[in-house]
């Protein structure tokens, strides 16, 4: 029986693996591994649940996760490529409480290898790319790393849709190593590649069928709380987002209202100072026009007196010439 389950102090909103939980919680507890690598971290629910199981029960279990962070076709982002912020959101949540016995190495599989020296790894979990030849390469690679007493995750394991190929490698494994399985959250394999099977795992491999089918139903029901709880609290986030949304949607209105009403008063004011010029304009053009008239009436003026002018010289003139004869 499962007893005093840990709760979860994360979760993502990527859930594929939230059903695994409750068990990660368990194998941690019980095989108090020296080593765990995890190939294939992404948003880090998994990582995360080893890394929370490790401080809880005080394991002294060195952690490592290998990503490169960059996304893959598998990694449930809508098959595209994830950005940075993926990352530094996940490395800021592990290093403020794991960094004393954990650490995250943004690099690909087979650049990390030469780092870990043969048979130092107690447990290993492989999440990385999911088709057959992927999954198959990250393990035979790896398999020297484990120690005698290692234990090898995979996840994926009952994913027959697209190019997955997990759930062939491992049938296949299964002919070779002794291992179980779960069949909920897409699947989990639990194989020992060790000489020395701990002795966990293998009280497990040993149940009869009923026995470890009743095994198994109790943590697909923890693991189903979680996912219940996980989809209660995405529920949330969403209705938060929501909420988030309006506030931004109501201070936006808000502020058009004001942009508005000010456009509306600089157009009013625009438009009184336009009515004032067009007055003054008015006044300018009547103004011209006055000045015309007069100008023309000057005019007038001028030619009446000029022809006053030449006719007073002319009668001067005669006047001369009469006084001259």
């Amino acid at each position: 029986m499962i007893a005093n389950i840990l709760e979860p102090e994360f979760l993502s909103d990527i859930d594929s693996w939230h059903g695994h939980i409750p068990f990660a919680f368990e194998l941690i507890k019980n095989l108090k591994p020296k080593r765990f690598v995890e190939l294939g971290t992404h948003k880090g629910d998994s990582y995360l649940a080893f890394c929370q199981a490790v401080k809880h029960y005080q394991t002294n279990t060195k952690c490592i996760s290998v990503d490169t962070w960059q996304g893959d076709e598998h990694a449930g982002e809508n098959d595209e490529l994830y950005g940075e912020d993926i990352y530094q959101t996940l490395a800021t949540y592990h290093d403020e409480r794991y960094q004393s016995f954990s650490s995250l190495q943004k690099m690909k599989f087979d650049e990390a290898l030469p780092t870990f020296a043969n048979g130092s790894i107690d447990l290993l979990h492989i999440d990385g790319l999911h088709t057959y030849e992927a999954v198959k390469h990250d393990f035979e690679s790896w398999l020297p790393k484990l120690s005698n007493c290692g234990v090898v995750l995979f996840h994926d394991t009952v994913v027959k849709y697209s190019n997955f190929g997990v759930w062939q490698f491992w049938d296949e494994l299964l002919e070779q190593y002794p291992g179980f399985g779960f069949s909920h959250s897409y699947g989990l394999g639990v194989l020992a590649v060790g000489k020395e099977i701990p002795d966990w795992i293998g009280a497990i491999c040993s149940l009869d069928q009923p026995t470890f089918e009743r095994w198994v139903n109790q943590f697909e029901f923890y693991g189903n709380s979680i996912l219940s709880h996980s989809f209660k609290s995405q529920i949330q986030y969403y209705q938060s987002l929501l909420e988030q949304k309006d506030g931004q949607l109501k201070a936006f209105s808000e502020e058009r209202d004001q942009q508005l009403k000010a456009f509306k008063e600089e157009r009013d004011q625009q438009l009184k100072e336009l009515a004032f010029a067009q007055m003054i304009i008015q006044r300018r053009d009547k103004r011209l026009a006055d000045l015309d008239a007069q100008i023309e009436q000057i005019g007038t003026q001028f030619t009446g007196s000029q022809q006053v002018v030449r006719e007073q010289k002319d009668q001067i003139t005669e006047l001369i010439s009469q006084f001259s004869s």
